[in-house]
């Protein structure tokens, strides 16, 4: 789907790229959702974009994410997507701008997450737009509160597992395995939120200029910055968190071994006697006592119980 934003702050969607009378002076935005690659040679000849950096996205150079060129700027990055999933997705973003004309590619599921986001913090329908620049720097913010949004999500969760983790006394290798999840999700936002930043880094050297840009760029800086703090607390946490529980079922462990002990203990005396007594010597004095096998038995017991005395007093149970 594409939808276009007109100066006349009308909004048209389309399904297909034919059906667009392209005139680049009634238009301040253009948003692609859920595009093929297919389109992409299409959509660079209808709207006479470069689109050579789509190809190099996996790259890790950040000359491969930001690309400022005479006529063009291209923004490259990925997001994680806000789902109810356990593991978060890396989902491509790309803005370009063109012509006075900002071109948004986007993913369906992240273009939701956008506009739910933008709908509850931004009063989007009273918000005046009159240009493309302060609709790109509306974009960065949007970007910036959605990391600011996903960060919470994975503290929350964090927070609820450490409470459940002090009252439970019981621990699975489930939890064990759930932290490595809220792990992972975690280094996926940093390594976005990084990658975000540089850009934006760059964004505001090339608008050094421009002094209520840079100072736009600037804020949201500071914002990011703070999320990052954020992130590292939740590193920790989660470090805090896994240690717990490994305390805890070790002592779960001990407890078991403290158990396994006593019983051994307490079962091989009597198993001891058993098997003097159960040898077929022929002279073994006991065998003639009248009384041998009551004296037995209760040594049996007398065996058996005296350990369970010592590891009581002991406190092992």
């Amino acid at each position: 789907m594409i939808e276009i934003y007109y100066k006349n702050n009308e909004i048209q969607k389309y399904k297909s790229i034919d059906e667009i009378d392209y005139l680049p002076d009634n238009i301040f935005s253009i948003r692609f959702i859920d595009f093929r690659n297919s389109d992409l040679e299409l959509i660079s000849e209808k709207f006479d974009l470069d689109l050579t950096s789509f190809s190099k996205k996996e790259d890790i150079e950040i000359s491969s994410h930001y690309i400022d060129s005479p006529d063009q700027l291209s923004l490259n990055f990925t997001i994680p997507s806000y789902s109810s999933s356990d593991f978060f997705e890396e989902k491509d973003i790309s803005i370009l701008i063109k012509n006075e004309i900002v071109f948004t590619f986007l993913s369906p599921d992240i273009e939701d997450s956008l506009n739910q986001l933008t709908q509850s913090i931004y009063n989007f329908e009273n918000t005046k737009v009159d240009t493309y620049h302060q609709l790109f720097i509306f974009q960065i913010g949007v970007i910036s509160d959605y990391y600011a949004d996903i960060v919470e999500l994975i503290s929350k969760k964090i927070r609820d597992l450490f409470q459940n983790t002090l009252k439970s006394k019981q621990f699975k290798e489930n939890d064990l395995d759930y932290i490595a999840e809220l792990r992972f999700n975690n280094l996926l936002i940093r390594e976005s939120l990084s990658e975000f930043q540089r850009i934006l880094l760059l964004l505001k050297k090339s608008y050094k200029n421009k002094n209520h840009t840079s100072i736009k760029i600037s804020e949201e800086l500071s914002d990011l910055r703070v999320i990052a703090d954020y992130l590292q607390y939740n590193f920790n946490r989660l470090d805090d968190l896994h240690g717990n529980i490994n305390s805890k079922i070790e002592l779960e462990q001990n407890k078991i071994f403290k158990i396994l002990t006593i019983i051994t203990v307490c079962i091989s005396l009597p198993t001891l006697i058993a098997g003097v007594y159960g040898m077929n010597f022929k002279y073994m004095p006991e065998l003639e006592w009248d009384f041998g096998y009551p004296f037995t038995v209760l040594g049996l017991i007398l065996s058996f119980i005296i350990p369970l005395v010592y590891f009581k007093r002991k406190k092992w149970f």
